[in-house]
């Protein structure tokens, strides 16, 4: 059963009239510890599809996937289709833990471009002669999935063929234990690049300095070459060209060069702040106790965060605030040291704060529990 306590100052260290607002000391009645609410998140997944305009009878009756074809995939989708149902609507299941590959191949058969590229014939751009491919037997794979994908229809498509594709040409994806998707995914791309590249014998290019040339020249340039050794649906798609500048400390000479990238790895920013709720109580009670949520540094100490609740809840110049942590409806302990860290004050604990005027800070603290009768 929640307690109120009451927190009195006095100006000695007892006081004969407790609990009497007569004495002219001040006093808190606090609501410790409020209850606490679930959170409910309402609502749940929406399908939806962007790319309507897309239909599985563009590649009919196509030998393409006909030897990728697996009884362990399920139900095929097109028997599931509704009348004028949409496609690119159906899932894949997850193999053990395989989230992290659905995960990267839902954003890929969903990429407009790509859906376009495989639902149609592209058997002439399969480049089996590549050694840098898998003899486009990835590619051959990744297209049939990306098709049931895109039959009209919701059922859920066990991508076993495609995962035994993967397994094969890259082991570390062997099994059904989680990895990494951003791996998978540079590596999906970079075989699909290869299985697709429509390059059959690579030339030998020299690159050339930029000589103080306009950007625009080199760049033209720098993706000519590119592309001259490196031409498919993916690099059409996924990739592009940063500038990288040069300068010799000797010399001063300034190099210019521009280089294509598929995918750029960004750090995520860390976290630096913490957000706390303490809850302040008027020291005289003339208001309720009211909520105040702020955001310090997690390496900050105890003035800060006196700093921070005194600007949130307009604390004048008189007044000043007093911590405390509230657990099992007592107070536990005072946070009374300024220099006190944040750090140990943990997240799910009850921090309260009472506001007092600065002319009552030398005053005895004398906290009074109140508490139901029990009955015998």
């Amino acid at each position: 059963m929640d307690q109120d306590i009451l927190l009195e100052l006095v100006d000695g260290l007892q006081s004969s009239k407790i609990g009497m607002d007569s004495t002219g000391n001040d006093l808190a009645l606090v609501s410790l510890e409020p209850s606490r609410s679930p959170l409910t998140i309402a609502g749940g997944p929406t399908l939806s599809n962007g790319h309507s305009g897309y239909r599985s009878n563009l590649y009919p009756g196509s030998s393409l996937g006909s030897g990728l074809t697996d009884m362990d995939d399920g139900i095929d989708a097109c028997n599931s289709a509704r009348k004028g149902e949409k496609g690119g609507l159906a899932g894949l299941q997850n193999l053990g833990n395989t989230c992290f590959m659905n995960s990267a191949l839902q954003c890929l058969v969903h990429t407009p471009p790509l859906v376009e590229y495989f639902l149609k014939d592209c058997r002439a751009e399969i480049n089996t002669d590549n050694p840098l491919g898998m003899h486009g037997e990835l590619a051959l794979a990744f297209g049939d999935l990306l098709r049931k994908l895109w039959s009209s229809g919701r059922t859920a498509i066990a991508p076993r063929v495609f995962k035994g594709k993967l397994a094969r040409f890259a082991p570390q994806f062997s099994g059904y234990n989680q990895h990494d998707s951003q791996e998978l995914l540079a590596f999906l791309l970079d075989g699909l690049h290869e299985d697709l590249n429509r390059v059959k014998q690579k030339p030998y290019i020299e690159m050339k300095d930029s000589d103080g040339r306009p950007d625009e020249e080199v760049a033209a340039e720098c993706w000519k070459n590119h592309k001259a050794r490196n031409d498919s649906v993916i690099v059409d798609v996924c990739q592009g060209q940063y500038k990288s500048t040069l300068v010799c400390p000797v010399c001063s000479k300034i190099s210019i060069t521009f280089d294509p990238f598929m995918y750029l790895s960004l750090p995520l920013p860390s976290t630096i702040t913490r957000t706390m709720t303490v809850t302040v109580f008027y020291g005289d009670g003339s208001r309720l106790p009211m909520p105040f949520t702020v955001s310090v540094l997690k390496n900050g100490f105890c003035k800060d965060l006196l700093l921070a609740l005194g600007s949130a809840c307009g604390l004048k110049s008189d007044e000043s605030l007093m911590l405390a942590e509230v657990y099992e409806n007592k107070i536990y302990r005072y946070l009374e040291m300024p220099l006190e860290p944040l750090a140990s004050i943990k997240d799910d604990e009850h921090i309260v704060a009472f506001r007092f005027q600065k002319k009552e800070i030398g005053k005895t603290r004398l906290v009074i529990f109140h508490r139901w009768q029990e009955k015998f």
